[in-house]
């Protein structure tokens, strides 16, 4: 019995491609399956050559990355996808971050902003906290968003006891460690976490900064104290592994989250998170059983949260860890990818604008 010939797999192109330095959209893209090709586009320019774009999806990550380099205006960047979207192609955007991090590009951000929310076709969104976020600060065309939450990190990262880890690193005797994972950038406040802990941890404490460390902070000085243990640079996955194996919690000290990265990657790998309350990691913290989360506004809020973790002793935070990842298996790229492939298959379908060319 002849079998029907598959239908042709969907092409959806995305832009930037962050893959080298963080695993989310490899993990993504691998989880939709053969139905869907995903290709990234190696400059937001490509977005508009070619002229073959009826039928493809662009999926569009971290907007910013198109008109910070000095290649491309935000006015070219925007009138590259309005020829896009008139030639048949449709427009996926995640919402990452509410503003840049770099607050040298939040006025023109904002202008960006508003032409993604007029010519996409989806605004896609990792949770119900960071719709909530977003609402108060765009005008949310709502019949457009979707929420799909993001995935978990494994597979990506190798395995460590917190024993071995702590040799390795040669922190044995250290009793209570704290890890700021992921980049080192403003946003995250690592010199008021510095100051809050020199403050509050005793002796035998320690803090790890273990990240790539961004322009934003090249103010930063690290004080000359054995208990600040700085490692700047670009971490390998077995690096980051090791340093959350020997860490008895992370701490993400956000001014601002709208999704946390750091937090699920910290949930993956089996450790709790100390947090800022922000809509990132109201996501992604499960209070009090995965971590603690404080009111950032108080003076000195980030210092008593963290003299509170740390007099807790390691038990509490072990138990912690235990719960993240079991929340973080919930995450599981299977159930993920397929609600991204039906998202895919929906706008594949869609009628093309009238006048594409369908050659």
């Amino acid at each position: 019995m002849l079998q029907a010939a598959p239908p042709n797999p969907i092409d959806v192109r995305f832009f930037p491609d962050y893959r080298g330095t963080n695993p989310y959209q490899e993990l993504l893209y691998r989880s939709l399956g053969p139905a869907v090709i995903a290709q990234p586009l190696d400059s937001a320019a490509q977005i508009g050559a070619g002229g073959q774009d009826a039928g493809s999806i662009l999926h569009l990550h971290w907007e910013t990355a198109a008109f910070t380099d000095g290649k491309q205006s935000a006015e070219s960047f925007l009138d590259a996808l309005s020829g896009f979207r008139d030639r048949g192609g449709r427009i996926v955007w995640t919402i990452h971050n509410l503003m840049p991090h770099d607050h040298r590009y939040r006025a023109v951000s904002k202008q960006v902003r508003s032409g993604i929310l007029a010519l996409a076709d989806i605004v896609h969104l990792h949770s119900l906290p960071a719709l909530t976020a977003a609402m108060e600060q765009h005008a949310l065309p709502m019949a457009k968003v979707r929420i799909i939450p993001h995935g978990n990190f494994d597979g990506v990262y190798p395995s460590f006891s917190r024993e071995q880890a702590r040799s390795e690193l040669q922190l044995e005797d250290a009793r209570m460690i704290v890890l700021m994972p992921g980049q080192i950038r403003a946003y995250k406040a690592p010199g008021a976490l510095i100051e809050a802990f020199l403050d509050v941890a005793g002796p035998d404490d320690r803090l790890i900064l273990a990240g790539h460390r961004a322009p934003d902070v090249d103010d930063l000085t690290v004080p000359d104290d054995p208990r600040i243990v700085a490692t700047f640079g670009f971490s390998m996955d077995r690096d980051l592994a090791l340093v959350h194996a020997a860490a008895d919690f992370a701490v993400l000290s956000y001014t601002a989250s709208l999704t946390s990265g750091s937090a699920i990657l910290a949930q993956t790998l089996g450790r709790g998170t100390l947090g800022s309350d922000t809509p990132g990691l109201r996501d992604a913290v499960l209070v009090p059983a995965t971590g603690v989360l404080y009111d950032p506004a108080p003076e000195g809020a980030l210092a008593s949260a963290l003299h509170a973790a740390l007099n807790e002793g390691p038990d509490p935070w072990a138990v912690r860890g235990k719960a993240a990842a079991q929340a973080a298996r919930a995450r599981d790229w299977t159930a993920i990818g397929a609600t991204w492939r039906s998202l895919f298959m929906e706008l594949a379908r869609l009628p093309r604008p009238a006048g594409v060319l369908t050659s």
